[in-house]
């Protein structure tokens, strides 16, 4: 751990306690208060819980990442934390197209780094559209080739697949990463995009669209990291959808190409 996580560790511990602290004095005292005084605690609950998840946030974004040697499957992860958000109602209103890649789809990678991954794409995804909308999730295991030839696309895209632009940020990253197959994962929605110029951005720590009650800023670049981690590349780009489109590709993890079981 370097010096700087080191310490952003230590101040989100040392933070933790009092900021607990403080909102349990807030909720004993929602009882003991004059009724027109119990909106000013509840804005304190509010600004108390706000903090502490930004220092989850920082904590994420500083602690170093082991991916471990067993890897996961990226298509189990992506099912549950699609699961555990439309449990908590995430997608209230909203339509899932899920073309999930029916094989496994081994990263290098712990379940519990994935889920988060996907956990922040999604929670984007449905803030984007307060109102309903459309979120497409797409995975695949692929050759490398298929990457800059326009052959990986979703159904209902154009038929024959169009010819892609070039894209040096994707060449770079195939040729300083020497495998036979990738796995690809798109998670789209319809809202209103990501602004022009802002594409790189946005996977900076602490910037966001969103409103200070919405977003910390770290979520993308958390995301980033994982990603990164995995030895992987991620980017946005306006979705067919009309929103706002993340692109991820990673290795197949190479114990699974070296012929051991897949990771469940």
């Amino acid at each position: 751990m370097s010096e700087t996580s080191q310490i952003v560790a230590g101040l989100v511990h040392e933070l933790g306690n009092p900021l607990c602290a403080i909102g349990n004095y807030a909720h004993s005292l929602e009882d003991k208060v004059a009724p027109e005084h119990r909106a000013i605690l509840q804005s304190m609950q509010r600004e108390v819980a706000r903090v502490q998840r930004m220092m989850e946030s920082l904590g994420d974004y500083a602690r170093p990442r082991d991916p471990g040697m067993l890897g996961a499957d990226a298509n189990v992860a992506l099912r549950d934390a699609v699961r555990f958000l439309r449990d908590q109602g995430v997608f209230r209103n909203i339509i899932l197209d899920e073309q999930l890649d029916t094989a496994a789809l081994p990263v290098k990678a712990t379940a519990l780094e994935l889920e988060q991954t996907f956990a922040n794409l999604l929670l984007n995804a449905a803030d984007a559209m307060p109102g309903g909308g459309t979120l497409g999730l797409f995975t695949k295991r692929v050759p490398r080739t298929t990457l800059t030839d326009g052959s990986v696309r979703r159904h209902g895209d154009a038929s024959p697949p169009v010819v892609l632009r070039r894209d040096e940020r994707i060449e770079r990253w195939l040729v300083a990463h020497e495998m036979a197959q990738v796995v690809k994962i798109i998670v789209a929605d319809s809202g209103p995009g990501i602004e022009p110029g802002s594409e790189d951005r946005i996977f900076e720590p602490f910037v966001t669209t969103k409103s200070p009650e919405h977003g910390t800023g770290l979520g993308l670049a958390i995301v980033r990291g994982i990603v990164n981690t995995m030895g992987g590349l991620v980017w946005v780009q306006r979705s067919r959808e009309g929103g706002a489109a993340f692109h991820i590709v990673v290795p197949v993890f190479a114990a699974d190409t070296a012929g051991s079981a897949p990771p469940r």
